[in-house]
């Protein structure tokens, strides 16, 4: 190989090694890893959810992004020992299917944890409400109740006049 051969080699990969390294965040690896996890793996657009991680630098600011289109949901810090505690709200408009949070610190250390979103938001947890059927009756109950003493009234006090007359 000439020599003008493996200068533009080693421009090359100097230039591969560069954009490599500016566009993906760090993932530490083995025992002090830094570790993201979630209480629910699932949940519905515009729900919350909480999120805590571990191994991170004292004190460092950690952003918490939803990857797919990477979205911010929030910014917290790390206590003394490294770790965090955040209740983030997935977007309403955030499209259904498989999702990760990635927590990075300032340091550039990062982890993530997969979610997945569902189409809507159960109000009553992990069971979905029921149907409802039928009509309610309470404000048509309530005045037939009322007309009903009236009317009673109107019958005890019409005995009492004729027996006085």
């Amino acid at each position: 190989m000439s020599v003008s051969g493996k200068l533009v080699l080693r421009i090359v990969m100097l230039g591969l090694g560069l954009s490599l390294s500016v566009a993906a965040p760090a993932f530490a690896y083995g025992p002090n890893a830094a570790t993201v996890t979630s209480n629910t793996s699932s949940i519905g657009s515009g729900g919350s959810l909480t999120v805590t991680g571990s191994n991170f630098v004292p004190g460092e600011t950690i952003t918490l992004d939803l990857h797919s289109t990477p979205v911010m949901l929030d910014t917290t810090a790390a206590d003394g020992t490294g770790a965090f505690t955040a209740t983030v709200t997935i977007p309403s408009d955030a499209p259904p299917g498989a999702h990760t949070i990635v927590a990075t610190g300032a340091s550039g250390d990062a982890a993530s944890t997969a979610i997945t979103l569902v189409s809507s938001i159960s109000t009553t947890g992990a069971t979905p409400a029921l149907a409802f059927t039928g009509a309610d009756i309470a404000a048509v109950s309530a005045v037939g109740a009322v007309a009903l003493a009236l009317g009673g009234m109107l019958v005890l006090t019409g005995r009492g006049r004729r027996t006085a007359a």
